[in-house]
């Protein structure tokens, strides 16, 4: 009996899915019954999958494939099945204990995955697709080393390019073994792991991780690339961070790990932000290095450990945002002529940050080559006067050097009593409201060098209150501004007014010499130094009180103009430019003294004046208690 001829064949399999990786077994059978079963096996496409004499598939990579299977009897008679080369199904069961991912495999996650302990090792070429509810988490007794190699590198990714996964999540693993390397991990950040906005990231480090991160590209996160909280410790060099909502998010202790070879570009924000909360603090001693993108300072922040800040380095502050350098703490901010220091505002604004507080004494506190702009928002004590970019307040010390305050909104520099300031140098001050304002102890650390331009208030202002004195010995150099003299100031150490020195005085303001003090200020024919007015109005100012007697109290080729706005005793006999107290000695030399309210100079009782070549302006003198009138200098 002869068999009958094949009439058509069909392909069955136990599944229309194979994962990478394993193999499925296809049957065919050709009808009619009793027909010869002989069939050839073929793949459209060897590159999804590979397909046996025996119909065993072995798959190549993902995609989809047809495997045909035709009778050598009749090879017009075939059959055919559609087959999906799927991922491996990664399960909790397989990673909870740690374990291994082989390399050159895909594998994919429908649920979340917990390393609870143990080490997960993830091997070079290994593919791990992520669904919308999945993610990787590392618990504290668990570990991930995940190292590829440049050529064969590890993917964390979604399954759905369109779609977002959690992210890995380093929970308070402080393993040395947590690496990622020569990795690309994608399009996470779908969701946070916390309520917090910071909390939606690619890699996600809270707790005391400690996880290091080396060529690794972060890319397409719906949040930050990366997280790292307070006490995480983390490196993060020669890595790519491109196509994130945010660059990265750093407490600003963890700032340290930041490598400066980082290629952070094409984001929607291509920022670090620094801080998650009002209190977070620097509390180790780092650097932070020059990042590429500036660091933007998202809340107040507090340094309480030593903190060095590379050239080049720029930071970028909110609105109203401030730092604040105390217990223990240092800021060092050495940038060079090429590479400056920036601290500037998220907003191109004058006036849009509230600037850096110094509470330290310390020769750490260094400011070179160093940009300030845009600060001086807010108060930083009691009224609204306290607004400055950079604020001294109690015991402080910050050398201050080659460095450039544009933009404040007040003042550029606040410096109280306690604040030192010795070798501010070759600084520059332009288009802020106001310069600095300096203790009147404090002014000798000013160095002639110093420029301003362009500023509301052309002048430095000294003293803050009605009985700050000068202290300590020292020469007030000449500045290419006038120093405004705002209250009531006492001379009580050796003060030295250099020549070319301008001095302009409030309304009503005075100068007194007295117990321990001198005032010499001897200038030139070429640099006279003048004593004025705020405002060139006739008895404006007080004028000048010597209570001493010193050979160091003398006035040379010196202007005093504007004074004798009040008596400084009794009636109105008493108001004049100058007064020599009965325990008082001056010598005048090439001064002239002009539209002063009452009598050029009152030389009391006792008192010691000698003069020459004085110009009055016709203004007379008065020797008291005895009233005796003189129209020349006695």
């Amino acid at each position: 009996m002869t068999d009958p001829d094949p009439q058509s064949v069909s392909v069955s399999a136990p599944s229309s899915e194979v994962e990478e990786g394993a193999t499925l077994q296809l049957t065919a059978s050709v009808a009619p019954f009793g027909a010869p079963q002989g069939v050839t096996w073929g793949t459209d496409d060897i590159t999804v999958a590979l397909v046996s004499a025996a119909g065993l598939v072995t798959p190549v990579s993902l995609g989809e494939v047809t495997i045909t299977a035709t009778s050598t009897a009749d090879p017009t008679r075939s059959g055919s099945i559609d087959i999906t080369v799927t991922c491996r199904n990664l399960t909790q069961a397989m990673v909870a204990d740690g374990g291994t991912v082989p390399g050159d495999v895909c594998y994919q996650a429908l649920s979340p995955l917990s390393v609870n302990t143990g080490t997960l090792v993830v091997e070079a070429g290994a593919n791990i697709s992520f669904g919308t509810s999945s993610s990787l988490n590392i618990a504290s007794a668990g570990r991930l080393t995940a190292v590829g190699t440049i050529d064969n590198p590890i993917t964390f990714t979604s399954l759905d390019p369109a779609e977002k996964w959690r992210g890995i999540h380093f929970d308070g693993s402080a393993s040395l073994d947590n690496q990622l390397e020569h990795a690309v991990l994608e399009n996470g950040g779908g969701s946070g792991w916390s309520g917090a906005e910071y909390a939606t990231a690619g890699l996600y480090m809270s707790g005391a991780s400690r996880v290091d991160v080396s060529s690794v590209e972060i890319t397409g996160s719906g949040g930050t690339g990366f997280t790292a909280s307070a006490d995480t410790e983390f490196t993060l060099a020669a890595s790519t961070l491109a196509g994130n909502a945010v660059a990265g998010w750093a407490h600003p202790n963890a700032v340290r790990g930041i490598g400066s070879d980082n290629v952070i570009d094409g984001n929607d924000e291509d920022v670090i932000r620094v801080a998650f909360g009002n209190n977070d603090a620097v509390q180790t001693s780092q650097s932070w290095a020059a990042a590429g993108v500036p660091y933007q300072v998202w809340t107040r922040m507090f340094v309480r450990a030593p903190l060095s800040l590379d050239p080049g380095v720029v930071l970028r502050f909110r609105a109203d945002v401030s730092m604040i350098v105390m217990d223990g703490g240092t800021l060092n901010a050495v940038g060079t002529a090429g590479a400056p220091i920036l601290f500037s505002s998220t907003e191109d604004l004058p006036g849009y940050w509230k600037g850096v507080q110094i509470e330290t004494v310390s020769a750490d506190n260094v400011f070179d080559h160093v940009i300030f702009e845009n600060g001086g928002s807010e108060a930083f004590t009691g009224g609204n006067e306290s607004r400055a970019m950079v604020f001294m307040s109690g015991n402080s010390k910050v050398t201050i050097t080659n460095s450039t305050f544009r933009g404040s909104g007040y003042y550029g520099l606040w410096v109280p009593s306690g604040g030192d300031i010795t070798g501010f140098s070759d600084n520059h001050f332009e288009d802020n409201e106001r310069t600095m304002i300096v203790h009147p102890n404090r002014v000798g650390g000013i160095a002639a060098s110093n420029t301003f331009v362009d500023n509301a208030e052309q002048a430095v202002r000294v003293t803050f209150g009605n009985n700050d004195a000068v202290i300590q010995a020292q020469t007030w150099e000449a500045l290419d501004v006038p120093y405004l003299v705002a209250v009531r100031t006492f001379v009580r150490a050796p003060l030295t007014i250099a020549p070319g020195t301008a001095l302009l005085f409030a309304q009503n303001v005075s100068l007194i010499v007295t117990t321990d003090g001198s005032l010499n200020a001897e200038g030139t024919v070429e640099l006279p130094i003048t004593f004025s007015g705020r405002e060139a109005l006739s008895a404006y100012w007080k004028g000048i009180e010597f209570g001493t007697v010193s050979a160091g109290n003398a006035l040379t080729n010196v202007l005093l103009e504007h004074a004798g706005s009040e008596q400084w005793f009794g009636g109105v006999q008493s108001v004049s430019t100058l007064y020599v107290t009965a325990n008082g000695s001056l010598d005048l030399s090439d001064v002239t003294i002009r539209e002063t309210g009452g009598y050029a100079l009152i030389l009391g009782s006792g008192g010691m004046l000698t003069c020459s070549n004085v110009d009055d302006g016709g203004f007379q003198y008065l020797s008291s208690p005895s009233g005796a009138v003189s129209a020349t200098c006695p």
